[in-house]
């Protein structure tokens, strides 16, 4: 593969550790009503679908489901609270109406299993529903079985996580001794690095009344809007869940003397399909390539110190040794190094190479970079400037020309995010001019050079999903969880899509040429014969063909 793809390969685990999330679910009653109800309406009778407690089951279920192919080295464990569902716990003691559905576990098909029984069984979830006395709920004591649960995890580096679930705003009153209780286990969790998002669900849920005070403290995690629908639920977890791992930590070099730090994040990455493993039939284990070069002339293995390789110059190639190729690659110092500055709109976007990466200031690398990062951003911002650098991320890939865009848009649903977008630029080997006669031929197709490609409808990535590696995970997992129906994927980019897209890119009228080799000729059933039929007639022929 090109160098230039390297960024997307040199992604370290070890930079940022593995999730650890714990499920912690409301089972109490206002949960098993539907959200249509009133969670005051306690005294009705419990019911299980389309309730909320439904729902935060449903997000677990699916959660699994994505990390046992996304992340299968993540764990994942359930708790519920407000529960009547008992079970005395050796490893971890007993919190009243606390019930620990799942321990902290990579995903696995068992856990999968029982989560799907509880939400396609007839009476699946009645064991679960809430507790007799509703005063008796602690949420103190649920927190504290996630600090025991956590503090009992094997991997200390795994980043904590605690997805909290509910549609009661107020589990206890403000001002009493478990609000008091809850507040000192938050503590306790936020001196452990854990954070706690909370999930609400449902309208009309007033965060004011405890929670907002009682997550006040905790800075990695937060709260978020109402949800009333699993997609909801499921898009946040999603987002809260994606890991923002830098690729690399790399020093920007401004000049000799100046330099700052920054972090270098892929965006976008492509989602690769299972890599295939070569089994042995007889014992089923992984078969192990081994390669071994050889003279072709005299057969002798060769060394590793015995190997040279080429490149071609002027027609001649020229033979580079180990040191020779090191020396190469160390003429380029490992990071961003400024080159100059050219105009935004003097750059060809249309020569796209490969997905941008994003850099952010890394104030661990060099103290000040924060500070010296905004500075070049305004700067470049006002002028309408785009740096031009060239980027090595580690010291064995090649440099890149790379121009940096700045980037200081505002969402209202996310954190302000500024940084500069690095745009791989081509080098002139790079850069193919096409024939566009002998692609489209004599039709006349965009006359008009100034015409766009647009669209009505905004484009995201997340509208299109690969229907060839969704059936395969598809079927990876019927044959996992021993399904005999596979659920069928849906292309979406036919039907509507495809018809608009071509409008915008034929003109009217247009109707494609089909080659000859395309065309297909009706059998004629008389001109037919069987095997059997030409061989007695001696119409079959034997021909060899030397390879």
């Amino acid at each position: 593969m090109d160098d230039r793809y390297n960024p997307d390969e040199i992604t370290d685990d070890t930079l940022d550790g593995r999730d650890a999330t714990i499920f912690l679910v409301d089972a109490s009653a206002p949960m098993f009503k539907k959200t249509s109800l009133s969670v005051d309406d306690v005294e009705a009778e419990p019911t299980i679908d389309d309730c909320p407690f439904t729902l935060a089951i449903r997000c677990a279920f699916n959660t699994l489901r994505n990390k046992i192919f996304t992340a299968p080295y993540d764990s994942v464990a359930i708790v519920l609270f407000g529960t009547k569902k008992t079970k005395p716990n050796e490893k971890y003691g007993v919190y009243s109406n606390t019930y620990l559905l799942q321990d902290l576990q990579k995903p696995d098909c068992d856990p999968i299993l029982q989560l799907d029984e509880m939400l396609n069984k007839d009476g699946g979830s009645d064991e679960y529903v809430y507790a007799v006395n509703q005063q008796s709920i602690s949420l103190a004591d649920a927190l504290w079985l996630c600090s025991s649960i956590f503090s009992k995890h094997k991997s200390k580096k795994d980043n904590k996580k605690i997805f909290l679930f509910t549609n009661n705003d107020e589990p206890h009153s403000k001002f009493s001794n478990k609000q008091k209780q809850a507040e000192k286990r938050i503590g306790d969790l936020q001196d452990g690095n854990v954070s706690i998002f909370l999930f609400p669900i449902g309208e009309g849920f007033d965060i004011s009344k405890v929670y907002q005070e009682l997550l006040m403290s905790n800075e990695g995690g937060g709260i978020l809007s109402g949800s009333m629908t699993a997609d909801e639920l499921l898009s946040k977890i999603c987002l809260k869940g994606q890991k923002k791992r830098p690729v690399a930590n790399l020093v920007f070099n401004l000049d000799s003397d100046t330099k700052f730090g920054v972090k270098l994040y892929n965006l976008i990455r492509p989602a690769p399909t299972p890599k295939r493993m070569q089994l042995d039939k007889r014992t089923n284990e992984i078969v192990k390539s081994v390669t071994t070069k050889f003279n072709a002339e005299t057969a002798e293995t060769l060394l590793p110190s015995e190997l040279m390789k080429s490149t071609t110059v002027c027609g001649e190639k020229v033979r580079l040794d180990k040191n020779d190729l090191t020396s190469l690659k160390s003429k380029f110092a490992v990071g961003f190094t400024l080159l100059g500055f050219k105009p935004i709109e003097k750059l060809k976007f249309h020569l796209y190479l490969s997905p941008a990466s994003f850099i952010y200031p890394d104030e661990d690398l060099v103290k000040g970079s924060r500070f010296l990062f905004g500075v070049l951003m305004d700067r470049c911002q006002v002028r309408g400037l785009a740096p031009l650098c060239i980027l090595k991320c580690t010291a064995a890939t090649k440099p890149r020309i790379v121009a940096l865009l700045p980037h200081a848009e505002k969402d209202p649903e996310q954190p302000s995010v500024f940084g500069f977008h690095v745009i791989y630029l081509p080098f002139l080997n790079d850069v193919r001019k096409f024939n566009y006669v002998e692609l489209v031929g004599s039709t006349p197709v965009l006359k008009d050079e100034g015409k766009c490609l647009s669209s009505k409808t905004s484009y995201t990535p997340a509208q299109f999903e690969d229907p060839a590696l969704h059936t395969k995970w598809k079927t990876l997992e019927g044959l996992a969880l021993s399904r005999e129906d596979v659920e069928s994927v849906d292309d979406l980019a036919l039907g509507q899509r495809s018809t608009l897209f071509n409008d915008l890119v034929f003109p009217l009228g247009y109707q494609p040429h089909p080659s000859q080799s395309s065309v297909l000729t009706p059998r004629d059933p008389q001109h037919e014969a069987t095997v059997e039929a030409a061989a007695r007639n001696g119409w079959v022929g034997l021909t060899f063909k030397q390879f």
